[in-house]
């Protein structure tokens, strides 16, 4: 005969409990007492007959039927709200992760084309800061996002939207204070940067030059920022070539090389493995795809 679980609360609770593996940070999550959450642990418990956490020195873990358990009840929890959402109207929702700049210079000229071709759905865009392949559970924040790397993302569905080509870019003002003229000069450069340096390893690796141990370099909080800062003559960027064409063309950038470089860097489209996608999802999903493979990066 099946185990009974009595309340299914206790199971919901002992859900964000496996997400935080902090009994305080449940309760504020949920809104409710530090003595509610544990009486709903202390009930599933003896319901079950078994222990699902154990406390250690920074807080608590899960057991090993705790961690069988939280991965059932995570994907149990997700069939059940795509199966609410499906059946209401967020039927017709389509949540996407998407990169400020991306947002801005990409979707957004093309995003009346993209709605009109799904007619119905309301489209709620969610900023990230390059993290949504790296959420604990990203399907919560999300039905899909777009992320920019290496597409080395085990737990997604990914697409690589295009090959990019980089562009090493600064002011003129700055250009003029620090001479580029070959791929080594750039070692005695402010180099900016947003999340890490492996844009900058990979250049520096791809043209012959040894980056330097300690390099001079800023890392910023987002491409938006980065831009600025660029136009703003903090230093030197990479950026993909055609999310600042209208900066060179327009003079406020400079491409001291006056070429673009391979990369293996790009934008993907990624979806959760264990996401359920609603079929107004997985038709814009298609539609992103069409107009991606259609507009490739004309650099």
């Amino acid at each position: 005969m099946p185990t009974e679980i009595r309340n299914i609360k206790s199971v919901q609770v002992f859900s964000t409990v496996a997400d935080v593996l902090n009994v305080t940070r449940a309760a504020q999550l949920l809104n409710t007492s530090q003595s509610t959450i544990s009486y709903h642990i202390q009930k599933l418990e003896a319901d079950l007959d078994t222990v699902l956490f154990r406390r250690n020195a920074s807080g608590l873990e899960l057991t090993e039927s705790g961690s069988i358990l939280a991965g059932h009840v995570m994907r149990g929890l997700e069939a059940i709200r795509t199966g609410i959402d499906q059946a209401t109207s967020r039927a017709g929702t389509i949540e996407i992760a998407l990169l400020p700049m991306f947002a801005s210079r990409w979707l957004s000229p093309r995003l009346g084309g993209l709605l009109e071709a799904n007619p119905g759905v309301q489209l709620v865009i969610k900023n990230h800061n390059n993290n949504f392949a790296h959420m604990p559970n990203p399907e919560r924040f999300a039905d899909i996002g777009v992320q920019w790397g290496r597409g080395n993302w085990s737990k997604f569905e990914v697409t690589k939207l295009w090959t990019e080509r980089l562009v090493v870019v600064c002011s003129p003002e700055y250009l003029k204070a620090h001479p580029i003229r070959k791929p080594s000069d750039l070692a005695e450069c402010t180099l900016l940067h947003v999340d890490d340096t492996r844009m900058w390893e990979e250049w520096f690796t791809d043209n012959d030059v040894l980056l330097p141990a300690t390099p001079s370099q800023m890392m910023l909080e987002d491409r938006h920022f980065q831009l600025s800062s660029t136009i703003n003559g903090l230093g030197v960027s990479l950026f993909a070539s055609w999310a600042v064409r209208p900066e060179i063309e327009s003079g406020a950038l400079v491409n001291p090389f006056d070429t673009t470089f391979a990369t293996s860097f790009a934008y993907h489209l990624i979806v959760p493995l264990n996401a359920d996608l609603s079929p107004s999802v997985r038709k814009f999903q298609e539609e992103l795809l069409d107009v991606s493979g259609n507009t490739a990066t004309k650099s």
